[in-house]
């Protein structure tokens, strides 16, 4: 992710943080809490339970939250099961989103990348490090980087599309 979107995905965080301490001010928690977020990033933000998505004047857009929805201009196969836990896709066509799914490292590797594959990417590199799999993939004018991990029994998948 870029400076620009950490900033989007911190400015996310922060207001599902502050909308619970909002409440009672007149207007709803989550007006004041978009308001507040619009002002600092200059586009649009909605909150929504558990979930903000926010897109700035350049048409970046960061979802994050539980239950959250891959923004429509999503370019890449959805992996089969998982909860998404964040995605971004930007206006130059940069995408970002990480699930949280079931299974190991290698499971999740080996699924997404039956997925890339059967749509027409093939894989250029395949590595680990410390227990993470990496493997970047291209095809369809597009480099494609996906990262398998586990953490305190958590496993996530990574996946970035870099049009070309």
């Amino acid at each position: 992710m870029n400076f620009r979107t950490q900033s989007l995905a911190a400015l996310a965080a922060m207001a599902l943080v502050l909308t619970p301490a909002l409440a009672g001010c007149g207007q709803t928690a989550e007006n004041v809490a978009e308001q507040l977020a619009e002002n600092a990033v200059g586009g649009d933000v909605d909150i929504e339970d558990n979930s903000v998505t926010m897109t700035d004047e350049e048409g970046n857009q960061v979802v994050i939250g539980e239950g959250v929805e891959l923004p429509a201009n999503w370019p890449l196969p959805v992996p089969d099961s998982g909860v998404l836990a964040m995605a971004t896709v930007q206006s130059d066509g940069t995408a970002y989103a990480m699930w949280q799914v079931e299974g190991t490292e290698s499971d999740a590797a080996d699924s997404y990348g039956e997925l890339l594959v059967s749509a027409g990417y093939s894989l250029e590199r395949d590595s680990n490090l410390d227990g993470a799999i990496m493997r970047d993939y291209t095809g369809m004018a597009s480099f494609v980087s996906v990262v398998a991990s586990e953490s305190d029994g958590q496993t996530t998948i990574s996946v970035t599309d870099i049009p070309e």
